[in-house]
């Protein structure tokens, strides 16, 4: 038996990097649940390497026409729509074997939030006895809506080490179908509950300095699932909040997130280096993109970080992105002597005025500054930027695309989504840009339609995907793959049947497009096609090259 479990909820999606899920906040409730006196288990759902192709759902039948064939080329975007991870049946089944009286289940991100529901009603279905707590940061922004549903008992806003540990010595000797008193439960932080016909919320609860994880609560995550290249993939998170007040983020300043927090370097480093003596670590990812913003703390942590692994080949990466203001040559040297080979920049745009739209520091010559320095250090770089937000322009941000062609980087292209509890969720609230279902906020279905038609979204994606291609077979051959004649076109995609080496057809359409700008697709017969996209955008993007 255990007290408490704590569930880490399967997804729908597209796509999954699995090792950016491991449950780390779980595990540091688990942690305090555990010095607290309380036995508790994790339940990853998503810790399984099979998933299961499921039909689009109704409210994504835009997708169909951009994602409804298969493409095997390097330029393709998504295709399959799948289940990652456990069914909600069998997740309710190892509940209901463990018999806690209290379950937590995470709802982190809004356009999940119809699994974590799953979740919870699958769980109360198959073990009633226990309480169902929900947190995250969806609940945190819509604590009304998540408590509209009998399945959820209560919820906990904000972070939830502290909160948990009280509802749980709340409840432990609770008889099951019974709830305590009202003002029992308001003694505790950032507690959301039914009170008769009324809703009761407490302030978001965050704590004053956060802290990593003990070998107790690193030994309840799955760390066969989380590898690379047959080593342990590790997740740090060394940092909370964010100084910074990006309209497009959360967890902005401007939000109504916490204020930022930097945990101790040697906090961070005991961390490391417990989890270094239990595993053989390949893999470190950092999910903080103000990793570097204090430069005695990044420089001590990454010299601590050198003499844990010392004459050991580890990588690291914070793959949330860096800072570029906040990088300079005694930092990026310190970074690779440590194990980083590639540095993921947040750019955001290179447009003036849609940097101040998106009310972000601007790093335009900080980022140029950057891959100087990685050439010379012989790193690796992907900038990122963010397209078709609401108030961009389509033109904006294939000329962000194009200001990264002859930078020695990688392009990263994400597409808005409108994050809940950002400023700039609040204006398309108010100019009612917002898509109808908590489902499509998520950058794979092109939320937001404004400045940006969705059409020329899906363009701008695939060419950010077209773009690289061409960076990378330039670096190999010097020039740009030819072109054919306009006239052959025709026989070409008509004569092309049977499979393809990826690499061929992908050389193969690029030429295509490159003749006549429009983006094709290859499926697994070698079949040719059209992909809907933007004929201005496409024109001009070959018109740059030419």
């Amino acid at each position: 038996m255990t007290d408490v479990v704590l569930v880490a909820p399967p997804i729908r999606e597209f796509y999954l990097t699995k090792k950016r899920t491991i449950p780390y906040g779980l595990a540091c409730i688990a942690k305090e649940l555990e010095k607290a006196g309380f036995s508790s288990t994790i339940i990853d759902a998503l810790a399984r390497d099979k998933s299961k192709i499921i039909e689009y759902p109704e409210e994504f039948h835009h997708l169909v026409p951009h994602y409804g064939r298969t493409d095997i080329t390097f330029f393709s975007l998504f295709h399959h729509y799948r289940h990652f991870g456990y069914s909600f049946e069998h997740i309710a089944n190892l509940t209901r074997q463990e018999k806690p009286f209290l379950v937590g289940i995470s709802a982190l991100f809004t356009p999940y939030w119809g699994q974590a529901l799953d979740t919870a009603r699958a769980v109360k279905r198959f073990w009633p006895n226990a309480f169902i707590v929900l947190g995250g940061h969806h609940v945190t922004q819509f604590p009304k809506n998540c408590l509209e549903y009998s399945e959820i008992d209560f919820l906990i806003q904000g972070e939830g080490e502290i909160p948990m540990v009280q509802l749980a010595r709340l409840l432990k000797d609770q008889t099951p179908g019974t709830l305590p008193e009202a003002a029992d439960l308001n003694q505790i932080s950032g507690i959301g509950f039914r009170h008769g016909n009324d809703i009761v919320l407490n302030p978001p609860f965050w704590a004053d300095s956060p802290h990593g994880l003990d070998q107790n609560a690193l030994d309840k995550i799955d760390w066969h699932f989380y590898q690379r290249n047959k080593k342990a993939a590790i997740t740090i998170v060394a940092s909370r909040g964010c100084p910074f007040s990006c309209s497009y983020c959360a967890v902005s300043a401007a939000g109504n997130y916490a204020d930022f927090r930097m945990r101790p370097v040697k906090d961070v480093l005991d961390e490391i280096k417990l989890q270094a003596e239990s595993k053989q670590i390949g893999f470190i990812d950092f999910e903080d993109e103000n990793l570097t913003l204090k430069k005695s703390w990044v420089m001590e942590l990454l010299e601590g970080i050198q003499q844990i692994f010392k004459g050991q080949e580890v990588e690291l990466r914070a793959m949330n992105g860096l800072f570029p203001p906040s990088l300079d040559t005694e930092i990026l040297t310190a970074m690779k002597a440590a194990g980083f080979k590639t540095l993921n920049l947040s750019v955001g745009s290179f447009c003036a005025a849609q940097l101040k739209r998106f009310k972000r520091p601007d790093v335009r010559q900080a980022h140029d500054r950057v891959l100087d320095i990685a050439k010379d250090l012989n790193m690796d770089c992907v900038s990122y930027l963010l397209g078709a937000a609401p108030g961009q322009t389509a033109e904006t941000t294939l000329n962000d695309l194009l200001a990264l062609a002859a930078r020695r980087t990688i392009a990263g292209l994400s597409i808005y989504y409108p994050a809940p509890g950002s400023v700039d969720y609040a204006l398309c609230e108010k100019q009612q840009l917002l898509p109808h279902d908590f489902s499509l906020m998520r950058s794979t279905v092109f939320p937001v339609a404004d400045t940006t038609s969705r059409r020329e979204a899906v363009t701008l994606l695939r060419l950010a995907r077209i773009l690289n291609f061409l960076k990378s077979y330039v670096d190999q051959h010097g020039i740009l793959p030819n072109s054919f004649s306009s006239q052959d076109i025709s026989d070409i995609e008509n004569s092309c049947h049977g499979k393809m080496d990826r690499h061929k057809a992908s050389l193969l359409l690029i030429r295509l497009f490159l003749t006549d700008a429009i983006p094709r697709g290859m499926d697994h017969e070698g079949r040719i096609y059209h992909h809907p996209h933007s004929t201005d955008l496409c024109k001009n993007f070959i018109s740059f090259f030419q």
